[in-house]
């Protein structure tokens, strides 16, 4: 793909460079033009270790102790890998057993999923501003008692109305106005309307959309996620095993002095 004196570069060697380019940045190459100038670079690249080679410098104690660092760290990381391979994938029943002693880390709290009309208070609104909008906000909740969500919330003021009067899926303790979350847990059936709600913003009336109940997924349904968490921990234990036999048969000794 590329001759200079004292060398070429391969087209395995331009796509075993290209690769390590971000997505986005590779992009810029797929062109004749692209190619040519990822050349170019790669070449100039090949020209300046030439010629720091020539100049000495590969030979300074610092670049062949880091040179000297990054072999053994590459070289540790295959040798991890190595291990892990022969450690083989978790079994079923490893699997099974972790989730049984973790089923607390899946847990799904209580949670809403709520519509929402606002009627909006400016900030520092008077009170007959106040009382304007508290007028709006009942208005809301009668109409939502025999229309759609999705039609009463084009009269409201809030961000959800991008989302058909949807304002999303809460647990406790995720509502930032307490008042609006009150309200919002005790609705118990999906299209029952709440009280009209005074809050920071204005006064809001919340629809129930979907009420789920707190649980604990089963085994099966969270079995992929249960695999990408002991992932680590067998990670872990297959390093420590190593060392630990590593340690043994080198009958490492570690001697420190208290200092004077």
């Amino acid at each position: 793909m590329a001759r200079f004196r004292g060398g070429t570069i391969t087209r395995e060697e331009m796509q075993r460079e290209a690769l390590r380019l971000p997505p986005t940045l590779r992009e810029q190459f797929e062109s004749t033009v692209g190619q040519r100038e990822f050349l170019l670079s790669m070449v100039d690249k090949r020209l300046m270790v030439e010629e720091a080679r020539r100049r000495g410098i590969a030979q300074r104690p610092e670049i062949a102790r880091q040179v000297r660092e990054l072999e053994e760290r590459l070289i540790v990381q295959a040798l991890l890998a190595e291990e892990e391979r022969a450690a083989g994938r978790a079994s079923e029943a490893e699997l099974r057993a972790w989730y049984d002693s973790h089923k607390a880390d899946f847990a799904q709290p209580e949670r809403v999923r709520l519509g929402r009309v606002l009627a909006a208070v400016p900030a520092g609104g008077t009170a007959a501003e106040r009382t304007r909008a508290r007028a709006r906000a009942e208005e809301f909740a009668r109409r939502l008692r025999t229309e759609p969500l999705a039609k009463v919330q084009a009269l409201g003021d809030g961000p959800e109305r991008a989302k058909n009067g949807e304002l999303g899926l809460f647990a406790r303790g995720e509502l930032k106005d307490r008042r609006l979350e009150d309200a919002a847990f005790a609705l118990l059936k999906p299209g029952q309307i709440s009280p009209v709600v005074e809050t920071a913003e204005g006064y809001a009336v919340l629809q129930l959309i979907e009420r789920k109940e707190a649980r604990t997924p089963s085994f099966e349904e969270v079995r992929s996620d249960v695999e990408g968490r002991l992932g680590p921990v067998r990670q872990r234990k297959v390093f420590d095993a190593l060392r630990s036999q590593l340690r043994s048969a080198a009958d490492v000794q570690v001697e420190v002095s208290a200092r004077p």
